[in-house]
């Protein structure tokens, strides 16, 4: 008989929703699962990282960042810089304003344990991250949500989420661009959704982990200094295409308690010091393009092509496929079939051999939907392809 140790019965009793290790079986001819940017890294972040050596004497060597705990807090200046650079912060942005976090999940779940626990809830919208709402759950905390509506094309309304908004509810999260339809809230959205929270006097969560492909002007981080209760969560997984090195950060206002109380949960050095030093050196990569620095371009041209040939097959083929709302130059979005009753739409795309995530898990979706992340340019043609044979087999 297997050994069940006495754990905590949140967990035991609950199924994870998680989609990372949930992949179908069948050929891979085309992978539009994990959405981490197509783009090649810069090769000074290899330079940089082949630059440690070993000490061996008291004048030469470069280890420090490898052998010692990390403690500085360089990597906080580079990034208030980087949005100066933007337009972002110039006069009040500075490092006291970040956090950093073992990726931009591990500071959700720290807001998670500073917020909820148990008997609280959050309010998010369905869907979203599977994982942030595991975690929830897990910390025998109640997930409350607006759902995306399918006959809205699973438009996100702002005004809708707000009329749910209570005193009931103790924290509020919302991603933008979410996750899974690569959809963007307006910025003006946001500040009403924070004004809200501000009157409710709850902490407001904005995942901003896809934000490098929407405007600068659009990020939450503007309103940081307008509300001190809100907070802008950031990672290095996706738009930077640096997910190995688990590295994320959030933005608050130095004016309030918020960062101080979150820092008592993070754990000490949970971010490495490897990863610091590939960031800062990513930071300056991307400034060597500042005209589009995560290649947005082509991201916005695949896209098009995508939901063009979608389109076209409706017709073609009279399938019932759709693109759910979503925003040209984000690299992910959210296929559903209409009224094919039964389907689960990644095992079929799976058998042309592309892989998306199933949307099985996520909160308000089911199995006829999946995210699908553009591959790099050079693999549309074939995505097309493959997609028509998908269709044709519907």
């Amino acid at each position: 008989m297997p050994y069940h140790i006495h754990a905590n019965p949140y967990i035991t009793n609950y199924s994870s929703k998680d989609y990372a290790d949930n992949k179908p079986e069948g050929p891979v001819k085309i992978d539009c699962s994990l959405g981490v940017n197509a783009d090649l890294l810069g090769n000074c972040i290899f330079s940089r990282l082949h630059a440690f050596q070993q000490k061996t004497d008291l004048h030469h060597g470069n280890y420090d960042d490898i052998k010692f705990y990390p403690h500085g807090e360089s990597l906080k200046e580079a990034l208030a810089g980087w949005y100066h650079k933007h337009n972002l912060g110039n006069g009040w942005l500075t490092g006291e304003n970040f956090i950093l976090g073992n990726g931009s999940y591990d500071i959700l779940c720290g807001l998670n344990l500073l917020c909820l626990t148990h008997g609280k809830t959050v309010f998010g919208h369905a869907p979203q991250f599977t994982a942030y709402v595991d975690h929830v759950h897990c910390s025998g905390s109640a997930y409350d949500c607006y759902y995306l509506d399918r006959a809205q094309n699973y438009r996100f309304d702002a005004s809708a989420y707000i009329a749910q908004m209570s005193a009931a509810h103790d924290m509020f999260i919302v991603e933008n661009p979410n996750n899974p339809t690569g959809q963007v809230i307006p910025l003006e959205d946001i500040r009403q959704i924070a004004r809200r929270a501000y009157e409710l006097d709850r902490v407001l969560v904005i995942d901003e982990a896809y934000a490098e492909y929407m405007p600068f002007a659009n990020s939450a981080i503007h309103l940081v200094k307008e509300f001190p209760q809100l907070i802008v969560t950031r990672s290095f997984s996706k738009g930077w295409g640096m997910a190995g090195v688990r590295l994320g950060y959030a933005v608050a206002s130095s004016d309030s308690d918020l960062l101080p109380q979150l820092k008592k949960l993070v754990l000490p050095f949970n971010s490495n010091g490897i990863a610091r030093v590939l960031v800062q050196t990513a930071l300056q990569t991307r400034l060597e393009n500042e005209e589009d620095p995560f290649g947005i371009r082509a991201v916005r041209r695949s896209k098009q092509e995508l939901c063009a040939a979608v389109q076209a097959l409706q017709l073609q083929y009279g399938a019932p496929l759709y693109v759910a709302e979503t925003f040209a130059d984000t690299p992910i979005l959210t296929l559903y079939c209409g009224s094919k009753a039964g389907i689960h739409l990644q095992r079929h795309l799976i058998r042309v051999g592309i892989m998306t995530v199933s949307c099985e898990t996520y909160e308000g979706l089911d199995s006829s939907a999946v995210r699908l992340m553009l591959p790099d340019r050079q693999y549309m043609p074939l995505l097309l392809e493959l997609t028509e044979q998908a269709v044709r087999l519907l």
